[in-house]
C-alpha cells in the first residue's frame, strides 16, 4: 500500500517539475494607439481551417479562425507582425512581416494560405473585410 503512495508522490514531483513557470509579465495592451492595423485570416483553397494566433513583436495579440479580422491600435513604430498555429506536435510559427506605423494611419495584414505556404503579408486597407472591433466609415 505504501508502494502506490510513493509512486503516486513521485509522479506529482515530476509532474510539477514540467509546469510553466510563471512569468509575472503583464498582457500587451494593443487597444491603445494612434495607428489602426488590421489583421484578417483570409479564406484560401489550401487552408485547412487552423485557428492563426497572431503575434505583435513576439507577444500573443489575437486568434483569428478562416475570414475572422481584427482591428490592433498601435504607436508609431516598427513592428513584426507574425504567428504561428497549434499542431499535435507544437506550435508552427509562420515568418513574420515587417510593418512601419506613423500616427493617425491605417494599415492591413493578411494572413492566407498560398500553395501550402502560409505567410502574413502587408495589403491595403480596402482589400480586407474591416473587423468588428473598427467603425465603420
Amino acid at each position: 500500500m505504501s508502494y502506490r503512495f510513493t509512486l503516486t508522490a513521485l509522479a506529482a514531483f515530476s509532474l510539477l517539475g514540467c509546469a510553466k513557470p510563471v512569468t509575472g509579465e503583464p498582457a500587451a495592451d494593443f487597444t491603445t494607439g494612434p495607428t489602426l492595423v488590421t489583421v484578417e485570416h483570409a479564406w484560401t483553397r489550401t487552408d485547412d481551417g487552423t485557428t492563426v494566433y497572431v503575434t505583435v513583436d513576439g507577444k500573443d495579440a489575437a486568434a483569428l479562425k478562416v475570414g475572422e479580422s481584427v482591428a490592433l491600435r498601435l504607436p508609431e513604430g516598427t513592428y513584426q507582425i507574425g504567428g504561428y498555429a497549434k499542431s499535435l506536435i507544437g506550435k508552427v510559427s509562420v515568418a513574420p512581416v515587417k510593418l512601419t506605423t506613423t500616427a493617425n494611419s491605417k494599415k492591413a495584414v493578411e494572413y492566407a494560405v498560398t500553395k501550402s505556404k502560409p505567410e502574413f503579408k502587408e495589403v491595403q486597407p480596402e482589400e480586407i473585410t474591416p473587423s468588428a472591433e473598427e467603425p465603420s466609415v
